[in-house]
């Protein structure tokens, strides 16, 4: 079966093209969506051509270049930037660190977080590490229990004279909060700031355009929301700002010797690439990205929210459930988060995977260390896994609360 034919409505179709579909209801896509049949078989043709004409053959090094030259347009596509502004990397951790690590940071200098640990580690420790070891001022911006926030706190900070940068994610990895992130561009424009996107959690499930948004940097995985391999992340890297940043590592792509003693950096993106790229993985985002780019990203939202909305419904009747995040469809993603008062969420996550059920335990919004169940719902989810989710917490709920 040709699985690429798949149109928005097939459900069916869609379906087997993730085995996990048969044997699992799967919910946590937010951590690792599973890799999709018609992916496999790109990077499965990847490998076999590399094996038969031998790896760095001149006809499979050009097949290489044709291939990252045809998925930095895709990613262009994707999210509305340049192809030469695509930067490779092996996660959004990377990427995040190529912007905290690439900066001469002075002591003087001030960094805006949103919400500081209730962002995800990815996107505060590479801040607090800058903090730690250059003396520079980490503002954390206080957050609402759905982690919004004050946009004229940001404003008023944006406002001194050594602010450098503002940072957040644009959807949050907790309670699926889709943050105001061009409001936020429009204060960084306005002050001449850095502006950079932990954008994990929005990249395949809602659209994203770094213009709209005017923002410098932009990190997010292949494996997550886009159903690509593991060990490949994209970092967008607006031109104007790349010579801003001091590449993290060194190699020969990187930079030409121009003697004996001195190097001049390449032009991004070669800049920021060092050696030899994870190819497997940037085959099968490539096969990945053109599934996702058929069936759209808009349709895939409606899928998503869809089963989403009746996960909400179902479990909203439950007593003693509370459920995170904003009530508003327009204001969140797929992602939902909640608690129940007699069980912990521990037990109700291990609970379900023995059902074959696959959700995640995370952090509370401003919940200090309390955790709440975290449901990542996708494309090929089907509604009527929503009963059977319900269902088993319900029991679950009977049996330990």
């Amino acid at each position: 079966m040709d699985y690429d034919e798949a149109k928005e409505n097939d459900i069916d179709i869609i379906r087997k093209n993730f085995p996990v579909t048969k044997k699992k209801i799967y919910m946590n896509c937010g951590s690792f969506a599973p890799t999709p049949l018609s992916t496999i078989k790109s990077i499965t043709d990847f490998l076999v051509r590399c094996s038969e004409e031998g790896p760095d053959s001149s006809s499979v090094q050009e097949y290489i270049t044709s291939l990252m030259k045809d998925l930095r347009i895709i990613l262009s596509q994707l999210i509305n930037c340049e192809p030469e502004e695509i930067i490779f990397t092996q996660s959004t951790t990377e990427g995040l660190n190529y912007v905290a690590s690439g900066f001469k940071w002075k002591k003087s200098d001030i960094i805006i977080a949103r919400g500081g640990l209730h962002e995800h580690y990815a996107n505060y420790f590479p801040w607090l590490n800058i903090s730690k070891k250059y003396g520079v001022k980490l503002e954390e911006i206080k957050i609402d229990k759905n982690g919004f926030f004050d946009l004229d706190k940001i404003d008023k900070i944006a406002r001194n004279k050594n602010t450098r940068l503002i940072t957040l994610s644009h959807v949050l990895y907790n309670s699926g909060a889709i943050m105001p992130v061009e409001e936020v561009g429009k204060i960084a424009k306005r002050q001449n700031l850095l502006y950079s996107i932990d954008a994990a959690q929005s990249v395949g499930t809602i659209n994203v355009d770094v213009k709209k948004i005017g923002c410098d940097f932009l990190a997010f995985p292949g494996f997550k929301w886009i159903c690509g391999p593991p060990g490949i992340g994209i970092f967008y890297c607006k031109k104007e700002s790349a010579s801003l940043l001091t590449p993290k590592y060194i190699g020969g792509e990187s930079a030409i010797i121009t003697d004996e003693k001195n190097l001049v950096y390449s032009e991004s993106p070669q800049k920021f690439q060092t050696g030899f790229r994870n190819y497997v993985g940037i085959a099968g985002l490539a096969s990945s990205l053109k599934y996702i780019q058929r069936l759209s990203v808009n349709e895939i939202r409606k899928m998503n929210m869809k089963v989403a909305n009746e996960i909400i419904e179902e479990i909203r009747t439950i007593p003693g459930i509370s459920i995170f995040g904003p009530k508003d469809e327009k204001l969140r993603s797929s992602i939902v988060s909640f608690a129940i008062d007699s069980v912990s969420p521990k037990v109700i996550v291990s609970r379900l995977e023995k059902n074959g059920i696959i959700v995640a335990e995370r952090d509370i919004v401003g919940g200090g260390k309390k955790k709440a169940v975290r449901a990542s719902p996708h494309f090929f989810n089907a509604t009527n896994e929503v009963s059977t989710l319900v269902q088993n917490i319900k029991n679950i709920q009977n049996m330990f609360g």
